[in-house]
């Protein structure tokens, strides 16, 4: 399944090379906005091709070698707190919050649950419990 931008960029590359050159007669054909095309536009006359650069934007603080690493603490010790996971990962040389450890499990699936409270039972419980 393609997204929306992937259908658009498809749509104005199909028109770009029918030789329609022209953004309102673009964005009139397919109502796609104009702002969108006026950039897809400027992006295929500067490098022929409308698709998004690789490699653009902030690199993730967390590698694969981290993430790893992280999955294995998770894996020893489930009840484990993100804080307690970004001081343990910055003992293994990577300066990460515990906020960004938290939205990185987030992203690979994990989900932030506690365990249900149970009551301790008293001796009167037990007693009962017997009868």
């Amino acid at each position: 399944m393609t997204s929306r931008q992937e259908t658009n960029r498809q749509a104005i590359l199909q028109l770009w090379n029918r030789g329609i050159r022209n953004a309102r007669e673009i964005h009139n054909r397919t109502s796609i906005s104009l702002t969108t095309v006026y950039d897809n536009l400027t992006k295929l006359r500067q490098s022929e091709t409308n698709q998004c650069i690789e490699g653009s934007g902030q690199p993730k603080k967390i590698d694969a070698n981290a993430s790893r690493a992280l999955a294995q603490f998770v894996c020893q010790d489930s009840s484990v707190s993100t804080r307690s996971l970004s001081t343990r990962l910055s003992l293994t040389g990577l300066d990460v919050s515990y906020r960004t450890v938290g939205r990185h499990l987030t992203g690979i699936g994990y989900q932030k649950n506690l365990s249900r409270a149970t009551p301790m039972l008293t001796v009167n419980h037990k007693l009962k419990h017997v009868e």
